[in-house]
């Protein structure tokens, strides 16, 4: 589990980079729009979980949710950081992979069953009526995969697919994570365990909600 000290250092060196990163070009290739106002703030918006986020780059650096006053919680200004500076403008290429196969994933791969695949089936496996109505929530699209799959998407060029098989009566319901294959070009692997993670604990907090 990080430490609040590593989440800060980790920001820190974000803003740092993207104070120095060429945001016209960044925003072209993250698919973001950017606005220079007279105050010399550069504002970057986008989408995050469906949420118009705001990225205001100027001598600090900070990430709102439009609109709203409540404070971004760090891990997520660090991904909407991290999706900005890693953005390689590569569009959907129409394959899915697991997290496995994204590289390096198999060392962290343990660490995501644990972290959002084993939540995720443990919530909804037996329940896919409660997944497709809590997915509703998040703007969920069908995605013709498993038994019910739904697609979200987490940012302007990235998608995350949650799929589950029902079972029967020989084999328990089952359930899978996967990612267009252009992901690895848009995020790095401890980020995209990160992401991941986030949709399905805020699935299971609509779930919880709900009951």
């Amino acid at each position: 589990m990080a430490r609040i000290d590593d989440y800060k250092e980790s920001f820190r060196l974000a803003s740092e980079e993207l104070s120095k990163a060429n945001l016209h070009r960044l925003a072209r290739l993250a698919e973001v729009d950017i606005s220079v106002p007279e105050d010399g703030m550069t504002t970057l918006r986008m989408l995050f979980f469906g949420t118009p986020h705001l990225v205001l780059v100027g001598q600090n650096v900070d990430v709102r949710r439009e609109g709203d006053q409540g404070e971004v919680p760090l891990p997520e200004k660090i991904l909407v950081c991290h999706y900005l500076l890693h953005a390689s403008g590569n569009p959907s290429t129409g394959e899915l992979i697991t997290f496995r196969q994204i590289p390096d994933g198999h060392f962290y791969f343990d660490a995501f069953q644990r972290r959002a695949r084993d939540p995720f089936l443990a919530t909804f496996g037996k329940h896919p009526e409660l997944f497709q109505r809590c997915a509703q929530a998040l703007g969920g699209k069908p995605a013709a995969t498993g038994d019910v799959g739904l697609s979200f998407q987490v940012f302007p060029r990235i998608a995350i697919h949650l799929i589950i098989w029902k079972g029967d009566d020989e084999f328990p319901p089952e359930a899978s994570i996967l990612f267009d294959a252009s992901i690895q070009h848009n995020l790095a692997v401890e980020d995209i365990a990160v992401l991941a993670g986030m949709l399905v604990y805020r699935l299971m907090g609509i779930a919880r909600s709900q009951k």
